[in-house]
């Protein structure tokens, strides 16, 4: 594990005994090692947002709840991350399959899914375009929730399974607007919608932490 300063894309990718994270926060890591979303992290900023290059192996293959176990007993024992529990009700958006019905290419056969499975932090822009690469429901109703005019969580309700690569076309001038252009885009283009609601979201409080000490 090293530390450095760097862009704002940050990368996670795991196979079955094996976790690489590359420019990644203490935020981005405590998201990955607990499954929760960045707004569900209250106090991140303690470390003033220094980037690291994150590597742990398991010594045989293992579930990937395992890894995100050696990923929480790391941050513990490196940064001395301590964490405390809360339960808010907050603003969210509910992802959901609009009333004409969801308009999603085929889900990718699991033969063309890679071993190397990748999560970046915000989607790629293509042609003004935003590209989803590779990315199930929820890893979209995450990276939904991070872009400009959405404002708050979002929350995969469709209960649609699977790998899909899904481009959101104009969404990049949409964005720049920040009119809710975006919301209709993804109606139109994908057949989903945000729904307005409210959620007891579970928060991890960050009670201490410390920089990393060295390798």
């Amino acid at each position: 594990m090293s530390g450095f300063e760097g862009t704002s894309r940050s990368k996670a990718e795991y196979t079955a005994n094996r976790l690489t994270m590359s420019n990644v926060e203490l935020m981005d890591c405590i998201e990955w090692a607990y499954g929760v979303r960045e707004d569900q992290i209250s106090g991140a900023n303690a470390l003033g947002g220094e980037r690291y290059e994150i590597f742990a192996k398991s010594a045989t293959p293992v579930p990937v709840s395992e890894l995100r176990i050696m990923l929480q007993d790391l941050l513990a024992e490196r940064f001395k991350l301590l964490l405390r529990r809360e339960t808010r009700l907050q603003p969210v958006y509910e992802l959901r399959v609009a009333p004409h019905g969801a308009r999603l290419p085929a889900p990718k056969a699991q033969t063309d899914v890679s071993m190397h499975h990748a999560a970046e932090s915000l989607p790629r822009v293509t042609d003004g375009g935003f590209v989803f690469t590779e990315t199930t429901l929820a890893e979209f109703a995450q990276k939904l929730s991070m872009l400009q005019g959405v404002g708050r969580p979002v929350l995969d309700r469709t209960g649609i399974q699977g790998f899909y690569d899904l481009t959101l076309k104009g969404a990049a001038t949409a964005v720049r607007l920040d009119d809710g252009t975006l919301f209709g885009l993804i109606e139109d283009q994908l057949g989903l919608r945000l729904v307005s609601a409210k959620e007891a979201v579970e928060t991890l409080v960050i009670q201490h932490a410390e920089k990393p000490t060295p390798n």
